[in-house]
């Protein structure tokens, strides 16, 4: 495919000890992205982790050092300095394998959309789930089926879901692992949501952005690689499943109505009070505080 006249886009990349994954991500950007207008912004919320020799190799790279306020400031954080057209949101543990600027210009140039989610896949080659139905309690038991489907490598499954969204779709909310927002949306709905620490700041945004009357899609014409935490240890499993419940609920706040709001707390007051009982994991008591309205450190 020839090259075309593509808006400017701007890479915000956040790093939080995951040095390795992101010097890669970043070179893969200016790699597979150097035909085309771009710039690489990096939000560093790991001070003592120096990203400054990457400066060597690409001198217009920015980096941002950060003190660790959570995933939505900093993101935000980095797209007040970006000047593109369009802000892609890349995780650290993110790798681009294909030029896909070209074909994704073509596609949406002209297009009022809010948040187009990018494919990726595992780094067996295998698909990843990246797109769900809106959050509402009985739509999550959907959701959480299907994540088990892929969790447990169902290849048929996996391969009819990858086979139907071949093509453009439209989609309730998309991963924020790779996701494109264009500038103008981001900006009327004031980006993401500060008081999200870590996990649904995409689901909130995209819901967002779904209110004010922008559609959201899933783009399936790229190759990224997401590595999916991989390098994650025991205790920050721990940290970052207290946040997921946590934005959980959050979330439920924001956008549900009581019913789902109580159904919601019932079940992890239910299930974690139960869990806590079994296996006395001070993670389980926080949880089961939390869905009672008890903060606990």
């Amino acid at each position: 495919m020839n090259t075309i006249k593509v808006d400017m886009i701007s890479v915000i990349i956040i790093n939080y000890k995951q040095k390795k994954y992101t010097e890669d991500c970043v070179r893969s950007v200016y790699e597979k992205f150097r035909s085309h207008p771009f710039e690489v912004i990096i939000v560093n919320n790991s001070p003592e982790e120096s990203l400054s020799h990457l400066k060597s190799e690409y001198p217009d790279l920015k980096i941002i050092e950060n003190e660790n306020k959570g995933y939505s400031q900093a993101n935000n954080k980095g797209a007040e300095t970006a000047s593109g057209e369009y802000f892609l949101f890349l995780n650290a543990d993110t790798v681009i394998k294909s030029d896909f600027l070209n074909s994704f210009h073509e596609e949406f140039k002209g297009m009022d959309f809010g948040a187009v989610g990018l494919k990726l896949k595992n780094p067996d080659g295998s698909f990843q789930l990246s797109f769900w139905k809106e959050n509402n309690f009985f739509n999550e038991i959907k959701n959480k089926s299907e994540e088990k489907k892929f969790s447990r490598k169902d290849k048929q499954y996996i391969s009819e879901k990858e086979s139907e969204y071949g093509k453009i779709k439209e989609v309730d909310w998309v991963t924020g692992a790779a996701i494109i927002i264009r500038k103008e949306a981001f900006g009327k709905i004031n980006g993401f949501d500060d008081d999200f620490f870590l996990f649904y700041e995409d689901a909130d945004i995209c819901k967002r952005l779904s209110d004010e009357g922008y559609k959201n899609y899933f783009y399936p014409d790229c190759e990224i690689v997401h590595y999916k935490g991989e390098n994650v240890n025991s205790e920050f499993q721990s940290a970052t499943y207290y946040y997921s419940k946590e934005s959980q609920l959050l979330y439920y706040e924001k956008h549900n109505d009581l019913f789902n709001n109580l159904a919601l707390r019932s079940y992890l007051f239910v299930k974690f009070l139960i869990k806590y009982l079994i296996t006395f994991k001070k993670i389980n008591l926080r949880i089961f505080l939390l869905a009672a309205g008890i903060k606990i450190k």
